[in-house]
């Protein structure tokens, strides 16, 4: 008798995250950013080795299976899968990693956190779902520039979790062409274990990457406002330049100064900028229950234009308490110049969010992209509100 050993491929994508409003530890709005990272997977059963290329950071690995086995069979996994022991034996078996063929740069962060994630998730799933490891190559690549709270190593987390957890699925012959609602659940589960115990980073980048659009959150904890039927925003995502030092200096600044008004002043932001989506969202509903195809209807322009109104209140309070960079100070000044609102993406982030009128014209947004360009700052057009993991 031949065992066939059949050879999988697929390819699986997550989106960014943008903080519309508020902050991170209160109320705040948060929404699925259009520049997704993408994990192509593909299985090869008669080789020897687990191949990565993690393109974005410039990370290269070649690991040969007989060491991995013969590293990763010494631990005792139990039912409970003691997370913090498996990160351990996956560290001490990275220390070895310089030796192997590949790029990996011990002394970065980033190098670092992508290899614990990647192995951590690839032992963890495949325990817990019954993988038998065999020879594979994953390639990743993202849209998403890396450390500017963008959500990259989210959707990093979450890509790897989707990927082992389809493979899962192929081997019992149990997959459909998408991502079910069971599907996204296992995803979510394990890219949250993964995030916490590898990055030690709050869970709201994993929610929006992982289920996508536009979502409200208290105290980190997801609350029951979706807004299904908000349509995709536009808008221009705008590069400061600044240095990662003086955006590091800020931070100190903020974190001394951060008074209780201005908390206060935040939460209200929050409040009446989750009103004016809950409004949109019931204009939407209307709209389509009269089977009317409108998107620039008074009412509508006149909630969008409130949104850029807080917007630009948000990030009023953020450099009034000097958090943000003149930098992006210049970039939010601009956008008001036209009408529009604009704020940092996150704190200790050099990129900025203006968002555009469902309306503004591509004659306006060029003639905008060429005036930030002209102070040095790079702009893109792209937009909110999108779909999270799925099979591509």
């Amino acid at each position: 008798f031949f065992v066939v050993k059949i050879m999988y491929r697929f390819k699986v994508s997550a989106p960014g995250t943008v903080l519309l409003c508020g902050k991170r530890n209160q109320t705040c709005v948060a929404a699925s950013l259009d520049m997704r990272t993408v994990l192509t997977f593909s299985s090869f059963p008669t080789s020897d080795f687990i191949k990565i290329k993690f393109s974005s950071i410039g990370l290269r690995m070649k690991i040969p299976l007989r060491l991995f086995f013969s590293h990763f069979s010494k631990m005792e996994f139990d039912q409970t899968l003691d997370c913090f022991k498996l990160l351990e034996s996956v560290n001490s078996f990275i220390k070895y990693m310089t030796g192997f063929p590949g790029d990996y740069e011990p002394n970065s962060r980033t190098h670092r956190l992508s290899l614990q994630a990647f192995l951590f998730l690839l032992i963890f799933i495949s325990r817990k779902e019954g993988i038998t490891i065999n020879s594979f190559i994953v390639n990743v690549s993202s849209e998403l520039p890396i450390n500017e709270n963008l959500g990259y190593s989210a959707s990093f987390v979450v890509c790897l979790a989707a990927c082992f957890w389809r493979w899962s699925r192929l081997l019992k012959g149990r997959v459909l062409c998408t991502f079910n609602s069971k599907d996204i659940i296992h995803i979510a589960e394990y890219a949250y274990i993964c995030e916490e115990i590898v990055y030690c980073s709050n869970a709201i980048n994993i929610t929006i990457s992982t289920v996508g659009k536009m979502r409200v959150f208290k105290e980190e904890e997801q609350t029951s406002n979706i807004f299904l039927d908000v349509p995709s925003m536009k808008i221009l995502l705008v590069s400061s330049n600044a240095s990662v030092k003086s955006m590091r200096m800020k931070i100190n600044e903020y974190l001394s100064s951060f008074a209780d008004f201005t908390l206060y002043s935040l939460e209200t932001l929050s409040s009446k900028f989750i009103e004016t989506l809950e409004k949109i969202n019931e204009k939407m509903v209307s709209l389509q229950q009269q089977e009317i195809v409108e998107t620039n209807s008074i009412d509508l322009k006149n909630y969008y234009k409130y949104l850029m109104d807080l917007i630009h209140m948000n990030q009023g309070l953020l450099r009034a308490l000097n958090i943000s960079h003149s930098n992006l100070d210049i970039i939010c000044a601009i956008a008001r110049n036209f009408s529009l609102g604009g704020k940092i993406v996150a704190n200790g982030s050099r990129y900025a969010f203006i968002l555009l009128l469902p309306n503004t014209s591509d004659e306006l947004i060029q003639h905008l992209i060429k005036i930030f360009e002209s102070h040095n700052f790079p702009a893109k057009i792209t937009s909110l509100n999108c779909s999270g993991v799925r099979v591509e």
